[in-house]
């Protein structure tokens, strides 16, 4: 079934709007993709489960490969796609293995810290002014993650290490993807991805390598199709709009991620969780917002 006008209708929506529907989607299959990962990790090494993602993700974009032809890879940025997908693979590993020892609203609302953590990588790398919002803000955002892990209240689940892995890569990968969008189609995006990540993933995979069985390989299409999409979907979030508003929208993954975690492993968050994540989520959107009104001010620098 078409609806003749409907994609014009929705591009000539607010940027605001179509970014919150794309991130949205792409949290869901992102979270999607996770918690099928949980249910063939049992079985399969997570290093073969990266590389099935990479290869049922690049037969989720042959179809838009053959409809726009080799053209449309044309582009400038190969080595930041190849970096960005670096990160991606290293993240992915981080998502794979975390997924096994936390609950994944624990996972998502520890995520919401990624803001946070950019903006000390600005400071110490960059050298980035070190506004007092900026402060107070990191600060906050602190004080959230520590009410979900609350050291000294509960044992430390290694779990949380990974996530901070997870984290920490995710700050810079989304700080490419927000340059190379600019540059390139949100779907050359999504197809270099699964370019690079399939070369990446492939030597390790052949060290442990053993053959998926009929029932593990619906749960791995799956992966491969629920990633790609969601990388298209981020894409083209941070096309629709500015990064800060993109961020100003994240929290919404934590009730869907806790509806994922109920119906896939009967997982239900502790308030502990949810108000850790609401903390972490009044830090990012001050901050983003903060620094979207510095941006407009200093016409265009946010130093």
């Amino acid at each position: 079934m078409t609806f003749p006008g409907g994609a014009a209708a929705f591009h000539g929506l607010p940027g605001a709007v179509r970014a919150a529907f794309w991130l949205i989607a792409a949290g869901t299959l992102f979270l999607l993709m996770m918690a099928l990962s949980r249910l063939v990790t049992d079985e399969l090494h997570v290093l073969l489960v990266v590389f099935w993602r990479a290869a049922f993700g690049l037969v989720a974009m042959a179809p838009w490969l053959a409809r726009r032809g080799r053209a449309a890879l044309a582009t400038r940025k190969l080595r930041y796609h190849a970096l960005r997908t670096a990160l991606s693979y290293a993240g992915l590993l981080c998502t794979f293995y975390a997924v096994t020892m936390l609950p994944i609203a624990d996972i998502t609302a520890i995520t919401f810290i990624r803001p946070v953590v950019a903006t000390l990588l600005a400071i110490a790398i960059l050298g980035e002014k070190s506004r007092t919002r900026r402060w107070i803000a990191i600060a906050v955002g602190i004080v959230g993650a520590t009410i979900i892990i609350r050291p000294g209240f509960q044992e430390l689940n290694p779990g949380v290490f990974l996530v901070f892995g997870l984290v920490l890569v995710g700050a810079t990968h989304a700080i490419l993807a927000r340059y190379i969008v600019r540059y390139d189609s949100p779907d050359a995006v999504a197809m270099y991805m699964v370019l690079f990540l399939l070369a990446f993933s492939a030597g390790p995979a052949v060290a442990v390598w053993q053959w998926p069985n009929l029932d593990q390989l619906p749960y791995l299409v799956a992966i491969g199709f629920f990633g790609t999409f969601s990388q298209r979907c981020l894409a083209r979030a941070f096309h629709a709009a500015d990064a800060s508003v993109v961020v100003s929208f994240d929290y919404l993954r934590l009730p869907i991620a806790a509806a994922i975690g109920f119906l896939f492993f009967a997982e239900i968050p502790d308030i502990w969780v949810w108000a850790g994540g609401g903390v972490i989520c009044v830090s990012s959107i001050l901050l983003a917002r903060g620094e979207s009104a510095a941006e407009r001010a200093g016409g265009g620098s946010a130093r």
